[in-house]
This record gives C-alpha cells, sequence and structure tokens, in this order.
C-alpha cells in the first residue's frame, strides 16, 4: 500500500513550510538523495484559526480542522498531521473524524524526552498550550513532569509568537529574552527544554541551542517518517 502523509498547515505557514523541508531533508538523509515521502499539505487560513482561538472559539477552530482532515483523506492521505502544537486541542475530534491514523506531536515529544534520558520538561508555547491542560495532562500522563515559564513570561512568549514569529520577524531582542525565559525554566527543574511552539525554531536549532532540547517539529516528523 503506497503510504501518503497528510498536513493539516496554515499553522502558520511558517511552521508549515518547516514541516514540509524537514519531512523532505530527513528522508533523503536516511533513504538517500532524491527519496521524498509522498505529501498531501492542507492550508487553512491562519487568520481564521486565530480570530476563533481569540474569541475562546474552540469548537469553530476544531471544525476547521475537521474539514481540512477530511479533505486530505479523500484526496489519498493515509496518515495525518496536524502541523500545530496549540492546535492539538482539537486532536480527539479530528482523529475521530477520519479512518486513518493521526501522528500526535504530543507522543512525539514525550518519546524524544525520554530518549534523552530526561523525565522533566521546560514546556514553551503558545500560552493555550503553556496554560492549558489538554497538552501538560497528556505528557504527564505519559510519565514526563511538566515545568512552565512565569505568568508575565507567557505573556511575553505568546506576544512574540503572534506579533512576530507566526508573521516572519524574528527579532535579536526577542530571542535573547526567550533564551532568558527558559533558562528560568531550566532553573525551576527543566531538564529538556521543549520547543512546543512550531514557530519556536526560528529561534534555536542544533548549531546554535545553549541547553538540551526537544524541537516539537523534528519529534513529529520523525514520527511521521517511521509511521
Amino acid at each position: 500500500m503506497v503510504k501518503r502523509i497528510g498536513l493539516i498547515g496554515g499553522l502558520s505557514w511558517e511552521s508549515t513550510a518547516l514541516y514540509y523541508a524537514m519531512l523532505n531533508r530527513l528522508s533523503a538523509e536516511e533513504h538517500g538523495s532524491w527519496q521524498q515521502p509522498l505529501i498531501l499539505v492542507d492550508s487553512v487560513d491562519f487568520a481564521e484559526i486565530v480570530a476563533f482561538q481569540r474569541a475562546d472559539d474552540w469548537a469553530g477552530a476544531t471544525d476547521v480542522l475537521v474539514d481540512s482532515a477530511k479533505r486530505l483523506e479523500a484526496g489519498g492521505a493515509t496518515v495525518l498531521a496536524i502541523c500545530a502544537n496549540t492546535m492539538h486541542i482539537s486532536y480527539d475530534e479530528v482523529a475521530s473524524a477520519v479512518s486513518i491514523p493521526v501522528v500526535d506531536v504530543r507522543d512525539a515529544l514525550v518519546a524524544s524526552i525520554k530518549e534523552r534520558g530526561a523525565s522533566t520538561v521546560a514546556l514553551l508555547g503558545t500560552k493555550y498550550v503553556m496554560e492549558g491542560t489538554f497538552y501538560s495532562s497528556h505528557v504527564e500522563r505519559l510519565g514526563v513532569k511538566v515545568v512552565v515559564p512565569r505568568a508575565d513570561e507567557m505573556d511575553e512568549l505568546q506576544s512574540m509568537i503572534y506579533d512576530e514569529l507566526t508573521q516572519g520577524v524574528v527579532r535579536e531582542a526577542s530571542r535573547s529574552r526567550f533564551l532568558e525565559i527558559t533558562q528560568n525554566c531550566r532553573a525551576r527543574g527543566g531538564e529538556v527544554v521543549g520547543l512546543c511552539c512550531t514557530e519556536f525554531g526560528l529561534y534555536v536549532n542544533h548549531d546554535n541551542a545553549p541547553w538540551l532540547f526537544v524541537d516539537s517539529i523534528e519529534a513529529h516528523v520523525e514520527a511521521l517518517l517511521r509511521f
């Protein structure tokens, strides 16, 4: 059976581009030049999603993702991924709406943390991820303790994500502040840093990160390719 990855994208387009690039790059590294996975991308309107988020209308946002998942399945996808940590708040509804597997970024994150021999993660993402229980409770049920930033630091990270990163803006001052907030979480017990906003890879990577981390996109992509 031909396997085809379906990506629910546009959440934001910057992170979807990172997913696409990493899927192809890691596949080529493992299987050789020109070896590319079969991929379908359904890119939704992020402005619509943000409006639903700010109105606390998660049902409305979920409907958009469910429609996207159905289009991807109808188009021939054999496995799906929601290309955003925050919108895993809709994971159960999306998974129930289709007959094909949906690879969960939270499961992939925990697997990568455990591979590094850690049992505690500094969870960095949107306020929805850091404050809500849909993400941290799932991670802790799988055996990894979660440490989150202070409330004021969460506000700063939220601004970096929505006012800058999701609009393609990467400021050095914001990156420096991001590193400070991360270090504060590590000082409070976060053994490994969880980059649980898909845009945080625009700040740090394997070449410049000063601490052990798991990039949620990389973990998710690796899980998709293993599937």
